[in-house]
Formats: structure tokens, sequence, C-alpha cells
């Protein structure tokens, strides 16, 4: 999922600064997010901070911390696939949630810094046949980074 490509990326560019211990709490993705980039309140994607052609849409950031007292800054972003990248991939009996969390000290301000993506990619396009069968989650907890994949089969309704 490209949501959690992005997460790695942005592990590899702050491993230097790495926060010193794993988190105790597990990343888990956020339940409300709608699938495929679809808007909702808490969750606007109409505007992007990436271009059309590119493969993951960025909206814009929540961002939470960070005043004179804060001394953690948490930007929580619901990036999605573009609509081109996810007709390319079709229509597939899969839906998959993830999360997952960058923890690094800026090394200017000394504050703690958490990146926080999350992402929900149903590829059923909504014509699964019920709520579908989980599959084992792929979790990763290490030093700065923590990630989580809920994968769920679905059946597809047939002649869609």
């Amino acid at each position: 999922m490209s949501v959690m490509a992005l997460g790695a990326s942005l592990a590899i560019v702050g491993s230097t600064f790495l926060a010193a211990s794993a988190s105790a709490v597990p990343v888990a993705p956020d339940p409300n997010q709608p699938a495929n980039g679809e808007s909702a309140p808490g969750h606007s994607t109409e505007s992007t901070l990436t271009p059309w052609f590119s493969p993951v849409q960025v909206p814009p950031p929540a961002v939470t911390g960070g005043g004179a007292r804060s001394r953690t800054i948490v930007y929580r972003a619901y990036p999605f696939l573009s609509r081109w990248l996810h007709d390319a991939i079709g229509r597939q009996p899969l839906e998959l949630n993830g999360a997952a969390r960058i923890t690094f000290v800026d090394p200017v301000g000394g504050r703690t810094v958490v990146v926080n993506p999350n992402g929900h990619c149903d590829f059923t396009d909504g014509r699964n046949l019920g709520a579908g069968t989980p599959l084992r989650p792929i979790v990763v907890d290490a030093e700065g980074f923590a990630l989580t994949i809920e994968p769920r089969l679905h059946r597809v309704a047939p002649g869609s």
C-alpha cells in the first residue's frame, strides 16, 4: 500500500534522529477513515499537496501540539491512492487499513516529532458481499517506527 511506502520513506529520512525507544502503544489505523480518498468530516480530501499525476495524493496534515509549552508535535495525514492508480490496480477482493508512526527528535528545536499517516483502500469498490474475512495483521514496532496493516479478504458480487 502506498501509504505504507510513504511511512517507510519518512522513516529512512528521519532515521538519523529517531527517538530512543519503541512506543508502548501499537499504532492502529483510524477506523473512521473513509476508503479510497473519500472526503468526510475530519478527513478532508478536496485539496492535496501533491499534483494530480502523483500516485499518492496527500491532503494537508492535521497538526496538534507544537505550542510554546509543548514538547511534542504530531502530524496526522490521510494520504490515498490517486484515482488513476486505483483504477489501474482494478477491482480486487481486498481491503487494506493501515497506519504508520514515525517518531524522531527535531535536531534544531529538540521537540519530539510524530508523523502518523493513515490509509484505507477498498479494492472491491464497495461491491463486496458482507464484512469479509480479516487476515493476520502486519505489525512492525521498532525504534522510532511503527506500522500496522490490517488486510481483509472479501467476496465480490458476481458480474461486478
